[in-house]
């Protein structure tokens, strides 16, 4: 009897190689993959690939259930009060590939016995205040006692159970547990916390641990002195804010204010680097760009501090490299008019014909390419450069049009 064709995964046959069929050969090979059976011949998927044998020369054929049979057939034997026996089926069907079979038996599990643990974990529930709650609602759950105070229990209780359900949280749970440390004035371990967090973050999040880390090393009682009041505006409209003076890192808005700070010393080394930049640029276009590149960089860290603080700044540089590739490009528009005039006054051979349109359509590719150039310069700042990239989409279009006339009347040429 032929069986029916069952198809598996290659990286699932790789995993579970004791799940293989196995094909005995009449001349002594054993073959172990996934073998469909067909009435005169036999046909055998493996690691390294495909191979098919006649019925005569096969010996002996060996099938062996998939995950999705062995779970049905494992399952058809629990009963539905046998909770733990379904949870150690689950904990396998989620080893094999088969996480949906395994969330819907954890799901089951949960019906006959809500409290079920293992059930609630694998689920991704975590256990607040004697209550289940989804990660979502645990997340929030944990920044509302950070707001109310609740420090302790926030440290000893829900962000460790948060990190036992859930592990890929873990830089949000690290950064709730600096913030909680900071708030209770324990400076030394929100300094600590932070400083992993710098380690293990992308280069942003890195930026301001790092400097917090820093604020907390240069300021180790946590009192920093603020030179203004801050927010600098709250006064006018009625809301909270730290006078000038000294006041302590604990509270989130002197935090903010220390980064502020911190912040507008990166944005006058970047404003540095931007007018040396704009200095040179007529002698050293060069000299220029690079100095624009200081800037830039000055500007992220900013920004990876106080978000958006250099925007005009980051706008300003955009609007001057969009200008020097503007400037580029006019050159090679200019060249390429020279030539189409050129070519209509001379009588030329075809080789020199075709000479001529290779060399229009790299001046027209130069264009092209610093045309997309200055869209993905604009890209970042859509509503303060719309003209920039409303004139490129439109140059642009004009090119591609162009050059589609010019390759056809090569290929018209050959």
């Amino acid at each position: 009897m032929a069986r029916m064709f069952r198809t598996l995964s290659l990286a699932l046959a790789l995993c579970a190689p004791a799940l293989a069929d196995q094909l005995v050969m009449r001349d002594g090979r054993v073959l172990t993959g996934k073998i469909t059976a067909y009435e005169n011949s036999v046909t055998i998927v493996m690691e390294h690939g495909t191979m098919s044998f006649p019925r005569s020369q096969v010996a002996s054929i060996d099938l062996k259930d998939t995950p999705a049979e062995q779970f049905a057939k494992r399952l058809a034997d629990i009963k539905d009060s046998d909770t733990n026996a379904m949870c150690t089926l689950a904990e396998w069907a989620d080893a094999n590939g088969l996480k949906v079979q395994a969330n819907t038996l954890y799901q089951r599990i949960l019906k006959t016995s809500p409290d079920h643990k293992a059930a609630r974990k694998a689920l991704g529930f975590v256990m607040i205040d004697k209550q289940w709650r989804t990660l979502d609602e645990g997340l929030e759950m944990a920044r509302n006692k950070l707001e109310a105070g609740s420090y302790e229990a926030l440290l000893d209780e829900v962000l460790p159970a948060l990190e036992d359900v859930a592990p890929q949280q873990l830089p949000t749970i690290r950064e709730l547990q600096a913030q909680a440390y900071l708030r209770k004035k324990d400076f030394a371990s929100a300094a600590q916390t932070y400083k992993e967090l710098a380690r293990k973050s992308p280069t942003a999040a890195a930026q301001k641990f790092s400097t917090i880390v820093d604020l907390l090393g240069d300021n180790r009682d946590g009192m920093y002195v603020l030179t203004e009041d801050y927010p600098p505006e709250a006064k006018l409209v009625g809301k909270k804010f730290i006078p000038a003076g000294p006041a302590s890192l604990a509270d989130p808005l002197v935090l903010e204010a220390a980064l502020r700070d911190r912040a507008r010393k990166e944005l006058a080394a970047g404003r540095t680097y931007l007018e040396d930049g704009i200095k040179v640029e007529p002698t050293d276009p060069d000299a220029a760009a690079a100095k624009y590149l200081q800037a830039a960089r000055a500007f992220d860290r900013a920004d990876a501090l106080v978000p958006q603080i250099a925007l005009s700044h980051r706008v300003e540089i955009a609007r001057r490299r969009i200008s020097a590739i503007r400037k580029d490009s006019v050159v090679d528009a200019a060249s390429f008019d020279k030539k189409l005039e050129d070519m209509g006054k001379a009588d030329l051979t075809q080789q020199a014909y075709r000479q001529s349109l290779n060399q229009m359509v790299r001046h027209l590719d130069n264009v092209r390419d610093n045309l997309k150039s200055v869209l993905d310069i604009a890209k970042p700042f859509p509503t303060d450069l719309v003209m920039e990239i409303k004139w490129a989409q439109q140059d642009l279009k004009k090119v591609e049009a162009m050059r589609l006339v010019l390759v056809a009347e090569l290929n018209a040429n050959k």
